[in-house]
This record gives C-alpha cells, structure tokens and sequence, in this order.
C-alpha cells in the first residue's frame, strides 16, 4: 500500500530524473554544435590558441649572448620579453634548426 508521502517523493524523484535527463542531453547537443563549429572553423584557416613566438633575428642575438656567457638565461629571458617554458623551447627549437640546416 502506497501512502500520500510516498507517492509524493516517488513523483519527485521521477521529475528530477526527468530534468536531469534532459540537461545531459542539452550538454551532449551543445557539444556537438561545438565540434561542428570547430571543424568548420579549422576547414577555413582559423588558427586556435596562442600566437607562437617565432624565432627572430633578437632571439638569435640574444641567444649567441647567452650561449657565450656574456648575460644569463634570466636576462637572455627578460630582454627577450619570455616565460622561462618559451625561452627553453625556443632554444631546443632553435638547436635542432641549427642541426638539421
């Protein structure tokens, strides 16, 4: 036998199933939309994330300094404008240029 409390927490519990039903498949469709737009948006040239920070003339000079031991990485880094992770895959990056050409 089904007592009115009982009931009224059994038809609570099937809303919120409902409604959590529904929010998990509005999630699902937004994330589709999301990488539909990416892929859409990667077929037309947009480039996604932070701008890289080329290898320049100024980096170059500023790495033969601090190769030579004239200043340390930290000013190499400071007069450069780089996190201390840019610098050292700049340098890694500039080594291997160095290498192979």
């Amino acid at each position: 036998m089904i007592r009115e409390g009982d009931f009224g927490k059994l038809l609570e519990d099937q809303f919120l199933s409902m409604l959590a039903y529904v929010a998990a498949q509005e999630r699902l469709k937004n994330k589709q939309r999301q990488s539909e737009g990416i892929e859409v948006a990667k077929a037309a040239g947009v480039k996604f994330g932070r701008p890289k920070q080329e290898i320049t003339p100024d980096f170059v000079r500023v790495y033969d300094k601090w190769k030579s031991g004239v200043i340390k990485a930290v000013e190499a880094m400071e007069e450069l404008g780089m996190k201390n992770r840019t610098f050292y895959r700049r340098v890694k990056e500039y080594e291997h240029q160095q290498q192979v050409g």
